[in-house]
């Protein structure tokens, strides 16, 4: 399926980290890290997040918290009165440390400033500080107008979020309060520096990367730290509606700092799974009481194609598919699109890297992948590693199964000794493998006492959209010979 996307041309590359129960980790990769010297993608090869790191700010911010360093309910300006670009923006008085957590103060974004928006385009290696980029939100700052002889549509047509957010935010009823900002989280990262006395690369270095042992991520403050994995666009540097290079454009370049605490971390594929189970199946990070103001969310109108969404407090999405709902967050910075996804109810990691952010093509792997993971069998009887199954006096045993979301016409059985052999077994390539085509959920066979057995379940539903769904890697050891 991955293949696919590189050979339509959708995507340079991909990585997909899949970790369940049932599944154990299971990696996919397809496409090339760097065009130029076609050098294949990789598991633990870098690339920036984009705003997966709102997590990692919102993490630090929430274990202040849970320090008694400050409380979600103090205003902002308790920590940045002393700041005038801050001071100066609209109605910030009003505002919290919880509404920039959950995006509901309603702050202007700050990529709705041409002069930053567009500096990915004309300036890449631009460097700005922080309030540099709330300073086109302030009265008490500069609002530079781009210049007078600029036309975008000579050299770049009208860019996705201007189109969008050219007027007021649209505001349906189901979301009245709340709108995707990434100003709230440069205000976070500046009360993070307020509260610390440390450069925000340092503090989030300090609650988060090394906490959980993030050794190959980090947060990158300038353009001279690129990732191993190039990113690539034909839409331009930030979203366009439209293709503008004929084909793909190399943008690692492009300075972090015009994202900073909104989107600058750069990490791998591996370390985001290593975030996600720290944040999700630990208390390494959150104890239960912070995790519970966490989890507390709005409803949120993120874009077409992503709802229903919901918010949390704290750089959390909680997007409801078909095939369940997830907790966790997506990334986009020029060049790359991210997801990290925890779906709470089947207890499964979701890891997508994607090196180009044009349309939304990770939204495609995610929903053509995960119905696959689960709709394989589950339920194996014998149990999951199960020690001393009995054989009848002929040597033979039951293998049974629970069918998953797609019910099969017929099962794929596959069985032996050797792991590997087993779990890259097919009806035409099977050597060393017993195999059997069945028509219901079980099947007997004939076993070795004292022998240690993996089996998998294949489910052919030719009359599916989805025709062939591969089961999970089981094992169980007969008990010895009387």
């Amino acid at each position: 399926m991955l293949d696919s996307f590189t050979a339509n041309g959708r995507v340079p590359g991909a990585v997909i980290l899949v970790k369940s129960p049932d599944w154990g980790v299971r990696v996919g990769t397809t496409g090339y890290a760097n065009l130029e010297t076609r050098t294949p993608i990789r598991p633990d090869m870098q690339f920036r997040v984009g705003s997966v790191s709102k997590i990692f700010t919102a993490q630090t911010i929430l274990q202040m918290e849970q320090e008694g360093k400050l409380k979600l309910t103090d205003p902002v300006l308790k920590y940045l009165d002393d700041d005038g670009i801050v001071a100066g923006i609209p109605y910030i008085d009003e505002m919290t440390i919880g509404m920039l957590l959950q995006m509901t103060t309603g702050i202007t974004n700050y990529l709705a400033d041409s002069d930053i928006g567009f500096s990915p385009q004309i300036t890449p290696q631009r460097h700005f500080d922080p309030d540099q980029l709330m300073s086109g939100l302030s009265n008490n700052g500069p609002n530079p107008p781009l210049p007078s002889d600029f036309a975008p549509g000579a050299t770049y047509p009208n860019p996705y979020w201007a189109t969008l957010y050219g007027s007021a935010p649209p505001e349906p009823p189901q979301y009245p309060y709340w709108y995707y900002s990434n100003s709230n989280y440069i205000l976070l990262g500046k009360i993070a520096e307020k509260v610390s006395g440390q450069k925000a690369e340092q503090v989030i270095q300090h609650y988060v990367m090394d906490k959980l042992g993030m050794r190959d991520t980090y947060f990158a403050t300038n353009d001279q730290q690129l990732p191993q994995m190039h990113g690539y666009t034909k839409w331009g540097s930030i979203p366009y509606p439209q293709q503008v290079y004929k084909d793909w454009c190399d943008v690692t370049a492009t300075n972090p700092t015009y994202a900073w605490t909104a989107g600058a971390i750069v990490s791998t594929p591996w370390d985001l799974l290593k975030f996600g189970e720290g944040m999700f199946q630990s208390d390494q990070l959150l104890n239960q009481g912070t995790k519970e103001k966490w989890f507390t969310f709005v409803s949120a109108d993120i874009h077409i194609g992503w709802q229903p969404m919901d918010y949390g407090v704290g750089g959390l999405m909680q997007p409801a598919r078909s095939y369940g709902s997830a907790r966790g967050h997506g990334g986009a910075f020029p060049g790359y699109k991210t997801l990290l996804y925890y779906f709470f109810d089947a207890d499964t990691f979701f890891v997508l890297a994607s090196n180009t952010w044009d349309q939304e093509w990770e939204a495609n792997m995610l929903d053509q992948i995960m119905p696959l993971v689960s709709s394989a069998v589950t339920t194996p009887q014998p149990s999951e590693d199960m020690q001393g199954v009995h054989l009848t006096k002929f040597g033979g045993a039951n293998l049974a199964w629970q069918a998953g979301r797609i019910y099969g016409t017929s099962y794929n059985v596959y069985w032996g000794t050797d792991a590997d052999q087993v779990d890259r077994a097919s009806p035409d390539a099977h050597d060393g493998v017993e195999f059997r085509n069945v028509p219901g959920v079980g099947t007997d066979v004939m076993l070795k006492p004292g022998t240690t057995y993996y089996w998998r379940v294949d489910t052919v539903a030719e009359d599916q959209v989805i025709p062939l769904v591969n089961g999970p890697l089981w094992k169980f050891t007969t008990a010895a010979a009387q």
